[in-house]
């Protein structure tokens, strides 16, 4: 929950590790952003490109990508639903089922969020059809970051005085310090960037402390009424923060109820999706070997 307990500051999901197991196996071949090409591709649908990447300036903090597609087949497509590698990505799709129908063009929309991220910074996102998963890659070469956007590491003394703060106060980590990390990457957030900056910060933390909760495991069968108490008001006596800004919290009331949306409606399906992907990924690498 605390960021500052942490020394690894990036959220990445589940499906990280699935996508970093079908990179392996692809050549990437990029195109730069801004750059045209006639969709020549063949995976599934025809693409201009299954990679793109770009260059950023230190001001930039959402980098926009838009994958182009043509349906060359003799038959309708079914896009079901896209995921991504990290929470600070994010597809776009229209109503889904999205059906491609012979000969229709179509594109995917992919924003990547930068903030407090520095080097060379590659994610992957996963179309899901009724014919089988496309991945896309992007990538971005990040320029120098201003110090204000660049978390800086905390040391062991300062990881304990923040976790004795916020004993006494569970809404200090919306204050003084810690605003850089726990309020800034909220603003104008919805969904599931706002979970990723906003909770997988601190619940998806590879070093999160033993008492912060890994959602994952947990949000089989939640309702809605449990995210929103959670999320909005929290609960007395937790060290879980209250979120709303009647609170003292980031989020306004439109925000909580995208975050709710995302946690109740779209999250579990994502771990499913991920789980089924990852199984079928092992049997097909058993039979390889």
């Amino acid at each position: 929950m605390i960021n500052r307990f942490f020394t690894i500051f990036s959220v990445c999901l589940l499906a990280l590790s699935i996508n970093g197991l079908v990179a392996q196996s692809t050549d990437v071949k990029y195109l730069e952003l801004g750059e045209k090409k006639t969709p020549s591709i063949s995976k599934i649908l025809t693409w201009d490109s299954l990679g793109k990447r770009y260059q950023s300036r230190p001001e930039e903090l959402d980098i926009k990508f838009t994958f182009h597609f043509l349906n060359k087949t003799k038959k309708e497509i079914s896009i079901k639903e896209t995921f991504t590698s990290c929470g600070c990505t994010v597809a776009k799709l229209p109503a889904t089922p999205w059906i491609i129908k012979p000969g229709e063009k179509g594109s995917i929309p992919i924003t990547m969020d930068v903030r407090g991220k520095s080097g060379v910074i590659e994610k992957q996102t996963t179309v899901v059809t009724d014919l089988g998963n496309v991945t896309l890659t992007t990538k971005v070469a990040i320029g120098a970051i201003k110090s204000a956007n660049k978390p800086r590491k905390r040391s062991k003394e300062e990881r304990a005085a923040n976790l004795k703060l916020a004993a006494q106060n569970r809404q200090a980590i919306f204050q003084n310090n810690c605003v850089e990390c726990h309020v800034e990457p909220t603003k104008g957030k919805r969904g599931r960037q706002l979970y990723a900056t906003a909770c997988g910060i601190c619940h998806d933390a590879t070093n999160r402390a033993s008492f912060v909760t890994e959602l994952r495991s947990i949000s089989k069968g939640k309702t809605q009424s449990y995210w929103e108490q959670w999320v909005k008001d929290s609960k007395p006596g937790s060290l879980m923060p209250a979120f709303a800004k009647k609170h003292g919290g980031p989020l306004d009331d439109s925000q909580i109820r995208s975050l709710v949306a995302y946690l109740t409606r779209v999250f579990p399906r994502e771990i499913k999706t991920k789980q089924a992907i990852v199984k079928s990924l092992k049997e097909k690498d058993s039979v390889l070997k």
